[in-house]
């Protein structure tokens, strides 16, 4: 038998320590479990010999500089880090540890001085929700109050799982979305550049034959000529205010006003638009349905859901829900007031409210709509490639016939 030290949690604030004999480190951390504490350190205590005696990470407050693309953390490393603290927690290692052999594993520099900094604040006494609560750039507002919910209701180890897969599953559907626009925009990357090099130095030099002919030249080689000569002389300009438009547009369009245009005008794109509406009522279905499932009361998640919708305006829709279920309303009530819920969807939730498993019919509504995206991706990815491609080709196809029409033309007289 082993004597092992445990620094644990006794209520929200109160942390408690203290000695306990067991055979191996897991024993150890079920007798302190058992004991109705939340353990964050349990290791052999200082009289008796260890290998690998875990350090504590200092927490040394120095500044630290760094780009503004270092800081960012993207969503594989969330994921990455949600995974692995399930598999630790899940196999009954403390928090503590856990957060430092994250750290320790972690290769992006600012989220490795972000996992380090959390494992300061919960050494220091404050519970892994708060200490994920610090850093709202990198863990949303439901993801805090998920792991806040398993640390008052003691399945933190649970929650951890369904929120990796949660994440999992999200990252794996926009995965699918951008590999599949990947082509059909390379394509048009290329062709627009090979038409805009087209225009401005190669076709300007070849019309420069036309100069001796005496004779009027055809309206397609009038019109390929003009259009060639105003991109060769003013090619400096049009990039210019490319350039100006994609500064200043872009700054707009992250404005609230030009934002809030922006996703107006998606919502009412004939396609584009009802591909956002399945694709964001899929999130926020199986959001809700995975904050239901780890015990989060219902105005709860849908008051931290809204903010991680990215659609502008369905994301005004979803706080009217939010408020109108706060108000006492049905949630199947509220749904059925926003026009961009489907029948089917509402009918769904009617009938999850009714038998009590709320969250069953919001994963259903999630798969169900995720599959129509992903339909819905395999027609625009089938039919956008061709599309580009027929674009490109018919105008560098008129380019060619307008080039050669004058010599046409002028073998017709010859012969």
């Amino acid at each position: 038998m082993t004597i092992f030290a445990y620094k644990a949690k006794s209520g929200p604030h109160k942390i408690v320590d203290g000695s306990i004999e067991a055979p191996t480190q897991g024993a150890a951390v079920r007798q302190v479990v058992a004991l109705g504490l939340t353990p964050l350190e349990v290791v052999p205590a200082p009289s008796q010999p260890s290998q690998g005696h875990p350090s504590v990470i200092p927490h040394v407050g120095k500044l630290k500089f760094s780009l503004p693309s270092a800081r960012k953390v993207s969503a594989k490393e969330v994921v990455f880090f949600t995974r692995q603290m399930s598999d630790l927690v899940e196999a009954a290692v403390p928090i503590l540890r856990s957060l430092q052999i994250v750290a320790n594993q972690t290769r992006h520099p600012y989220f490795k001085d972000t996992v380090e900094q959390m494992h300061a604040l919960v050494q220091n006494g404050g519970s892994l929700s708060s200490a994920l609560g610090q850093y709202p750039s990198v863990f949303p507002p439901f993801y805090v109050n998920m792991v806040k919910t398993g640390e008052v209701g003691g399945h933190l180890d649970k929650v951890l799982r369904r929120l990796s897969e949660h994440l999992e599953k999200e990252l794996e559907t926009r995965g699918k979305i951008n590999s599949s626009l990947a082509y059909p925009l390379f394509v048009l990357g290329v062709g627009a550049l090979t038409i805009f090099v087209l225009l401005t130095f190669v076709i300007p030099r070849l019309s420069v034959m036309f100069e001796d002919l005496d004779q009027a030249l055809p309206l397609p080689t009038v019109i390929l000529v003009n259009v060639s000569g105003f991109f060769a002389r003013y090619w400096w300009l049009l990039l210019g205010i490319f350039v100006i438009i994609k500064i200043y547009g872009g700054q707009w369009l992250r404005s609230p006003q030009g934002r809030l245009w922006l996703d107006s005008f998606k919502l009412k794109m004939p396609f584009l638009g009802e591909f956002i509406k399945t694709v964001e009522i899929a999130r926020f279905a199986r959001t809700l349905g995975t904050l239901l499932e780890s015990g989060v009361p219902l105005t709860t998640a849908l008051g931290t859901i809204y903010p991680t919708i990215d659609n502008v305006v369905m994301r005004e829709e979803i706080k009217k829900v939010s408020r109108g279920v706060a108000d006492g309303m049905a949630l199947k009530s509220v749904l059925g007031q926003c026009v961009f819920f489907p029948e089917m969807a509402v009918s769904m939730v009617s009938v999850g409210e009714e038998s009590g498993r709320l969250e069953k019919g919001l994963y259903k509504i999630a798969e169900t709509l995720e599959r129509q995206a992903e339909e819905t991706v395999k027609v625009m990815t089938s039919l956008l490639g061709p599309a580009v491609l027929v674009v490109i080709v018919s105008i560098v196809g008129f380019a060619v016939i307008a080039m050669l029409l004058p010599i046409f033309r002028m073998n017709m007289l010859i012969q």
